[in-house]
């Protein structure tokens, strides 16, 4: 089984406001600007730091790339960690979710093969 971190995203009220802080004051370059999400530029290949209205505010998820779901499945199954989905999940991706020993959410996606290549393991 394959693991890496895809992304961390954080929740926000007014995802332009934020924008323009991490813009002016970190420096960070905007790759996506849409409604509702930022994607920045996090000077790491192949990891995102997005502020959206996907989350509510200050809440933070932090997204991981697996070639294997089923694996993660039974790993946290056999561990008797409670966990949602598998469900259909943005950009044809397979997902989990579930919380850390220290209640911050995790979620492991699986890409597809509707998945854009750039996601693929």
């Amino acid at each position: 089984m394959k693991i890496r971190l895809q992304e961390i995203e954080l929740g926000a009220n007014d995802p332009n406001r934020s924008k323009l802080f991490y813009n002016s004051i970190l420096g960070l370059e905007t790759s996506v600007d849409i409604e509702g999400l930022k994607v920045f530029n996090s000077g790491v290949a192949g990891i995102d730091f997005n502020i959206s209205t996907h989350l509510p505010s200050k809440t933070s998820v932090t997204s991981f790339l697996t070639d294997n779901l089923q694996n993660v499945i039974d790993r946290l199954s056999a561990n008797n960690i409670a966990f949602s989905g598998p469900k259909k999940s943005h950009l044809g991706m397979t997902t989990i979710e579930f919380t850390d020993p220290d209640g911050y959410l995790i979620k492991i996606n699986e890409p597809t093969e509707e998945s854009p290549s750039w996601l693929k393991v």
